[in-house]
């Protein structure tokens, strides 16, 4: 499909559409065409064509629509395209909102009005629609419903956003990144309902005029994979933000950074307490008051407290380097009244970041709040995709499921001349989550190898090792892929495949980072199995930075760091450095914002033009048969990922 030369001529589409800044045409899939013959016809790539319609490793389909990207010849003038109410700019090098606005004569708002993404930088090859009309100087009517006054100037602080038909209070705040509350603040005649024609107030987001311009730099980077998810495109590393050397800043005043963990210090401080669990010979209790030692933490406060040991160190060592902060902890008592009571102190809204909280219900008060001030937000245990999609100012450190699904896949690809054996078992609420995987697996695989020379095998296992054993061959190596996190099922699984190993299978096996922990499968069957992990948290004993750190952490507290510590210290040694070098709008350059961490290497993307930003690194550790664990390689990958595994006790 990929490479068969043919004669047959290619009507070319003269049907174009703009998705996400992008032109494409869109081409109707006929009788007799390949992938090879339409490449041919729009001077597109196989790869480039391929890499916007991923369905199409799995066969064309007459009738099928495909994204073709727009490409034109480099001495050609496709600077811009009108129609009768505006032109379309193509963004090129070193276009900025302000030089934008000077050529066409529009203010910069107004571009923003009908570009709202611009308000966030303007990317190389973006598509922008410039109103032929000049609004620039104009006055804007309110309509006589409103109770403001006759007319409104644009102002340094708020945009003017003229509702239009089918437009919602949804669809507002999701366009603006603001909460329903602010907006109905802002506009307090919407008690009466939103009405077409109404001109609303809408507060600027900060630095939305810094005119950031996005230099593609894909010459530096070689086959650059494209994230995508739910056909949302995200940012990968091929683009950057060009002026973010520029802001590097001498710092004037401290930043505000809160921390909020469930540290139960009041638990912690009891002295005593009484215990009633014996009994004398006449059945009655005895109640026996037992002394704390004097060291005491309150044990679901433990980890958290080694996070903020970890968040402590990384304060001090920027500290030495002349970063100044304020740092406000707050213990949550795991009480999500506790946590309202804490966001209702004044200086809370005058917060630079805030790292925490861990529990999920109070995960979402605190993004509530985050999105509503523009508080940049660290989740550093939760993984809700929700809230990541409804709040731009949230980092996720924990990566999803999904992501995971995708490193598996990605990782698993170097062998798909292997036979590949996905192993789950019948569970229908798992339906969507294999059929997530399998469609990464397919496109991993598909890059460069047929679908047809590919040797792969899905096995719905119930608790016989026949099943198994009639998958695997061999003739080759047999590649199980295991997507579960269900101890009991994982533990059956690995005892029947190390009984097969004993008759004469070649196998390795992959699987999700949650097997680290898991206290009933015996060791010996992961390193027999040569299995491999994907896991976004790990620690290098051998590194000697860890080693420093290790005996830093020996010095000060006079005990052995674990995973906690350490994620505390990168967590917070990671944003602390972005807020140092890039200041409070460090989440426009944070795509190139490389530290050097002790068990992570953090890449961060954004699924939704509107969402927040997900951590999905992640290395592969092996287990070899010398009983030593290897972090495996990934160089050779297209994405810069390499992190490792977060460990809950």
């Amino acid at each position: 499909m990929f490479a068969q030369p043919d004669t047959l001529k290619i009507e070319k589409s003269n049907d174009k559409v703009i998705i996400g800044g992008q032109v494409y045409y869109v081409h109707i899939v006929k009788q007799g065409e390949t992938l090879y013959s339409i490449s041919n016809a729009y001077g597109v790539s196989q790869k480039e064509i391929a890499k916007e319609n991923p369905e199409i490793f799995l066969g064309l389909i007459i009738g099928q629509a495909l994204k073709i990207p727009l490409v034109k010849p480099e001495n050609e003038n496709d600077e811009q395209v009108e129609n009768d109410n505006f032109i379309y700019h193509k963004v090129k090098k070193g276009h900025t909102l302000y030089s934008l606005s000077r050529k066409y004569n529009v203010s910069q708002e107004e571009i923003i009005r009908h570009n709202p993404t611009v308000r966030y930088g303007i990317n190389i090859d973006q598509i922008i629609k410039i109103p032929k009309t000049n609004y620039q100087n104009e006055e804007v009517s309110i309509p006589k419903t409103q109770t403001l006054t006759d007319t409104i100037k644009i102002s340094d602080q708020y945009l003017y956003h003229e509702v239009k038909s089918k437009e919602t209070i949804y669809s507002l705040v999701r366009v603006y990144h603001i909460s329903e509350e602010l907006l109905y603040d802002l506009n307090p005649f919407l008690s009466d309902g939103l009405k077409v024609g109404q001109i609303l107030k809408i507060p600027k987001v900060h630095g939305a005029e810094d005119g950031f311009v996005f230099e593609d730099i894909t010459a530096q980077v070689k086959d650059t994979v494209v994230y995508e998810r739910r056909n949302q495109l995200a940012y990968s590393d091929s683009i950057v933000f060009s002026q973010c050397d520029s802001l590097r800043r001498k710092q004037v005043n401290p930043f505000n950074v809160a921390v909020l963990l469930p540290l139960y210090i009041e638990h912690s401080e009891q002295e005593f307490y009484i215990d009633s669990s014996k009994v004398n010979e006449f059945g009655k209790k005895i109640y026996e008051t037992i002394y704390r030692a004097p060291n005491y933490i309150y044990p679901r406060a433990i980890n958290y407290v080694e996070f903020y040991e970890g968040i402590l160190l990384a304060v001090d060592s920027l500290k030495k380097q002349g970063f100044s902060v304020n740092l406000h902890v707050f213990d949550t008592d795991g009480d999500t009244n506790k946590v309202n009571e804490i966001l209702r102190q004044p200086k809370m809204k005058n917060l630079d970041l805030i790292i925490g909280p861990v529990y999920s219900n109070e995960v979402e008060i605190v993004s509530n709040f985050s999105l509503k001030h523009r508080i940049k937000m660290v989740s550093p245990f939760s993984d809700n995709m929700l809230l990541l999609e409804k709040n731009p100012f949230l980092f996720q450190v924990s990566p999803s499921f999904s992501s995971q699904f995708d490193k598996l896949a990605q990782f698993s690809s170097d062998y798909k001349n292997k036979n590949i054996v996905l192993l789950h078992n019948i569970d229908s609420g798992q339906y969507e989550s294999i059929s997530l995987l399998k469609e990464k697996l397919f496109n991993y695989y598909s890059l460069d190898t047929s679908i047809r020379d590919l040797q792969f095998k899905e096995v719905h296992f119930s608790d016989s090792i026949h099943v198994i054993e009639h998958a695997l061959t061999k003739n080759n190596e047999n590649i199980i892929i295991v997507p579960s996190n269900d101890q009991a099922f994982v533990s059956l699984v690995i005892s029947n495949l190390n009984s097969l190993v004993s008759k004469g299978y070649s196998i390795k096996t992959f699987g999700m980072s949650r097997w680290y922990r898991f206290d009933n499968v015996d060791p010996e069957y992961f390193y027999n199995l040569a299995t491999h992990l994907v896991v976004p948290f790990y620690i290098d004993y051998k590194d000697q930075k860890v080693k420093d750190f290790i005996l830093k952490y020996r010095y000060l507290f006079k005990s052995e760091p674990d995973q906690y510590v350490m994620h505390g210290f990168d967590v917070s040694m990671y944003f602390l450095t972005a807020l140092q070098k890039y200041g409070n709008d460090f989440q426009n350059c944070i795509y190139h914002h490389k530290v050097d961490l002790l068990q992570s290497d953090m890449h961060f993307v954004k699924w939704y033009e509107y969402s927040g930003f997900e951590n999905i690194g992640a290395s592969l550790i092996r287990y070899d048969s010398n009983y030593s664990i290897t972090i495996v390689s990934d160089d050779k990958k297209s994405e810069p990922e390499k992190s490792q595994v977060f460990l809950n006790k």
